[in-house]
């Protein structure tokens, strides 16, 4: 009885034992982020901090106005009171609003991008949309750090990346063929076809008929 007693006691002893030291491994294998601070100055280096102090003092709207919308805009754009207190991106005719985009797996983790609220531009007699325009987003090109796979020391490791990130919307002219509906084409088609039915096949030409002489005897 005592001899089981003390086999049960070994093998607890191997066994707990390999299982405590895969359970250190595993934790001296945990990678760890690098400190805020490392990756500030990381990122300062690289960029000379244009994204980190447009990230910085981008001053989100108030809680009522995150539901924007192009109408919106556009009653804020034709009540005088209401424009000159209205942030920039709602004071211009193809007005935007902005999404904070989330990545933990880069710096910066929080990045504020643009996003156009009108199809066209508010360039209307009132200030009302006009499809004459179209709202195209501006988009400026810029660098981040992306986290790779590797660890370093315990550490993340990082790697320059460039992406284009929306800052802000233009107003570019709609090409008048773009703004051909579909049954202004066939109208316009059907058109064409008459015009050419009354003057003959297109690539042939007609004959006038010649006067006939006849000679008087």
């Amino acid at each position: 009885m005592l001899s089981l007693l003390g086999v049960l006691s070994v093998a607890l002893l191997l066994f707990g034992g390999d299982g405590a030291a895969a359970a250190g491994a595993r934790i001296s294998r945990r990678c760890l982020d690098l400190p805020d601070e490392l990756l500030e100055q990381m990122f300062g280096r690289l960029s000379a901090g244009v994204l980190t102090a447009f990230h910085h003092t981008l001053q989100l709207a108030p809680p009522e106005r995150l539901n924007l919308s192009c109408a919106s805009a556009a009653r804020a754009l034709g009540d005088r009171a209401s424009r000159a207190r209205a942030p920039v991106n709602l004071r211009s005719v193809s007005p935007w609003g902005y999404r904070i985009s989330h990545d933990p797996a880069r710096f910066p983790r929080f990045i504020p991008e643009a996003y156009c609220l009108c199809k066209g531009c508010l360039t209307g007699p009132s200030g009302e949309e006009s499809d004459r325009y179209r709202s195209t987003p501006v988009y400026m090109p810029s660098v981040i750090l992306r986290r790779t796979g590797s660890c370093v020391g315990g550490r993340h490791s990082y790697d320059e990346s460039y992406v284009s990130v929306p800052v802000g919307c233009t107003c570019v002219p709609v090409l008048e063929r773009d703004r051909d509906t579909p049954s202004r084409k066939q109208s316009s088609g059907r058109g064409q076809r008459v015009k050419l039915s009354a003057q003959g096949r297109p690539g042939k030409k007609t004959r006038r008929s010649q006067p006939q002489c006849h000679s008087q005897t």
